[in-house]
């Protein structure tokens, strides 16, 4: 008995705790790196580049004539130029569109947008090779009606957007743009004029650019 208390209390006496043997402590963790920042892609400076895109859109008259449009197609050409501080940019683009296949449904087929002319500012969010934009502007439209007749409406625009860049120089974007304009056009070639009270005149264009 007594040796079998001795064994034990020699057990005791000889644990780490009880001995000051040494006590095996766990590493803290490294501490994980940090990601790298994403690169911000330089928007600054002179742009230019073509578009693509689908026209849809209505039309209404003073006197209560209405029609919705046919959905043709634009070809255009635009420039701009964008001033970057860190992650804003904005700037001013202007784009001419030629249009083809839109014409007025309830009009005969001879009542067509032929053009479109867009004067705007644009700002918006870089994001890695992304930029997310919005725009607000100026644009004019022209027409023809009744094959001889015609005009300018005017009015505002606004738009949203985004600009990718494939290269250091080279993007590819996609816009959409909606157009409120009015005006007085005419019935035929030197009379017959007539008020438009309001268009509606959307697009939607694929953009390839440059930039400079």
């Amino acid at each position: 008995m007594k040796i079998s208390l001795a064994l034990a209390a020699l057990a005791v006496l000889s644990s780490p705790a009880i001995a000051g043997g040494p006590t095996m402590v766990a590493d803290d963790p490294m501490p994980a790196a940090a990601p790298d920042p994403v690169a911000v892609h330089d928007w600054s400076g002179p742009y230019a580049g073509l578009s693509y895109g689908r026209i849809s859109g209505d039309y209404e008259e003073v006197f209560g004539f209405a029609s919705d449009y046919s959905s043709g197609s634009a070809v255009g050409a635009f420039v701009g130029y964008n001033v970057q501080r860190g992650q804003i940019v904005y700037g001013g683009e202007l784009s001419y569109s030629s249009v083809s296949d839109v014409a007025l449904e309830a009009g005969g087929g001879d009542d067509t947008l032929d053009s479109l002319l867009d004067l705007r500012g644009r700002i918006g969010y870089s994001v890695g090779k992304a930029l997310i934009y919005g725009a607000v502007g100026y644009s004019r439209g022209e027409w023809t009606i009744n094959s001889t007749g015609g005009g300018t409406l005017s009015g505002s625009s606004l738009g949203v957007g985004v600009d990718v860049a494939v290269s250091q120089r080279m993007f590819v974007g996609l816009d959409y743009t909606s157009r409120r304009m009015d005006g007085t056009l005419d019935s035929f070639s030197g009379g017959g004029a007539f008020d438009v009270e309001s268009t509606t005149t959307n697009s939607v264009s694929l953009r390839v650019g440059l930039s400079f």
